[in-house]
């Protein structure tokens, strides 16, 4: 819900929600911007992205298992008032509910080629699964318009009959100037971050030591922030001239900071010219290496704020940035 609110007058009014019609535009033009910003829409702290699919066929937009292995197919289409919202989602579940690991595993490869699915589950989540406790149990995720009345009942109908399938409902409203449109839409999250809308120009960047011990001691040398395949190598993008980012190497603690020079670079991975443009970096100035590291509990401690560490990227508030910042000179851990 979006309200107007006079100030003056201190009362609130509902916006109208609207169709994307209205805008000249169609689910598929809705798909597309989506996809442009999933890494901020999908909570990697929370899933291992296992595919997404930009063509339209038969497949799901996205996949992902939980830390108990438990695989979530996701619909974003975002079809208005058309049935095919979840029964194409249910088809899918029909299509994939029983695949085993070596299929999970092999999407997970074509996101990121470097281990397997079960040795970054474990690292991620500090679990080790045995394969066949993988996709045991499907979840399913449908993205409707908040006026789509009926599929939000549908919905209802089958999580009352024991079916997990949960709606991510988007709004869209007239913006103030000529061609903006307002979109309303939370990031889909298994559980609530208190913390994900926090960024105030202080950046925590995991050195993706869990994915590749190269990846890591690139960013220590070279001096800067980096970040790896579609959707989270759009997070270095989002990074401007000047803010801080902390390199967080994970289960040790930040190792290193710098100041991002806000000239985002473009290279293969890892130099491979199989993965063009999958490595996206700024480089950090006044760059400085942090020993002792500053841990997660210290972290904790400092911002008295409980941080998740397991996203690929989060925001700090100011106070815990500076906090942070502080903590370190003072400490002469550089």
């Amino acid at each position: 819900m979006l309200l107007n609110v006079n100030t003056k007058k201190k009362y609130a009014v509902k916006r109208q929600t609207q169709r994307l019609k209205k805008f000249g535009l169609n689910e598929r033009h809705l798909q597309d911007i989506l996809f442009r910003s999933l890494d901020r829409l999908f909570p990697d702290d929370e899933l291992v992205l296992l595919m997404q699919s930009k063509v339209w066929q038969e497949e799901p937009d996205l996949m992902a298992v939980d830390k108990n292995g438990d695989l979530f197919i996701f619909e974003l289409k975002a079809w208005e008032s058309h049935p095919s919202n979840l029964l194409q989602v249910l088809r899918y579940g029909q299509l994939y509910g029983s695949s085993k690991y070596i299929e999970l595993d092999a999407w997970y490869k074509n996101t990121m080629p470097t281990q397997s699915l079960k040795a970054f589950h474990k690292a991620k989540f500090g679990l080790e699964l045995q394969e066949e406790k993988f996709n045991q149990h499907q979840v399913f995720v449908v993205m409707t318009n908040g006026l789509d009345y009926r599929t939000r009942e549908a919905i209802l109908y089958w999580r009352s009959c024991g079916l997990d399938v949960r709606p991510w409902v988007y709004r869209v409203y007239e913006g103030c100037a000529v061609d903006e449109m307002l979109l309303e839409i939370s990031p889909f999250r298994v559980s609530d971050n208190p913390y994900e809308d926090l960024a105030e120009g202080y950046y925590i960047l995991n050195t993706n030591i869990n994915n590749s011990v190269r990846d890591h001691d690139d960013m220590i040398t070279n001096a800067k922030a980096a970040a790896y395949f579609d959707p989270w190598k759009f997070k270095i993008e989002r990074l401007s001239k000047a803010d801080v980012v902390f390199l967080y190497h994970s289960g040790v603690g930040i190792v290193a900071f710098g100041k991002a020079d806000g000239i985002l670079v473009k290279a293969p991975y890892q130099g491979d010219t199989k993965y063009p443009d999958e490595e996206y970096s700024m480089k950090l100035n006044h760059f400085l290496r942090v020993l002792p590291p500053v841990t997660a509990a210290e972290i904790k401690k400092i911002t008295g704020i409980n941080y998740r560490f397991m996203s690929t990227m989060f925001g700090l508030d100011m106070d815990s940035g500076k906090a942070l910042m502080k903590f370190i000179h003072d400490n002469a851990r550089t």
